[in-house]
């Protein structure tokens, strides 16, 4: 069976950060049919340096046949992650690095999200 919704080219729905509601975040994805994600990273100006993990944005799209899809867009980034002040800025890069690809790879395991844009 082939159902058929009409994609939206703009969202009004704001972005909701993970940390603050983190069990809507399961929630929805528990009901969607598509997830998507896109990556950012930090800049850095050597190109020879690894590239360390800012922010996972996620979205969840709940399509309902004959009905706009509900689309919410959710994000995790360094700014969620507590910095202690004896860490310095390098030491910090890479704890976010870690807890963003730790929060990633949970993420694959519980669903089939695909990375990139659907649209």
């Amino acid at each position: 069976m082939t159902t058929i919704v009409e994609m939206p080219l703009r969202y009004n729905i704001g972005i909701k950060r993970i940390m603050d509601s983190r069990e809507e975040f399961y929630n929805k994805i528990k009901s969607s049919q598509f997830i998507t994600y896109t990556l950012e990273y930090f800049a850095d100006c050597f190109t020879d340096d690894p590239r360390l993990l800012k922010a996972v944005n996620v979205k969840v799209y709940n399509l309902a046949q004959s009905q706009r899809p509900d689309v919410n867009q959710f994000t995790f980034t360094w700014e969620d992650v507590p910095r202690k002040e004896e860490e310095n800025w390098q030491e910090f890069r890479m704890k976010v690095d870690s807890q963003l690809k730790k929060f990633l790879n949970e993420l694959n395991d519980s669903t089939n999200a695909i990375e990139g844009k659907i649209l």
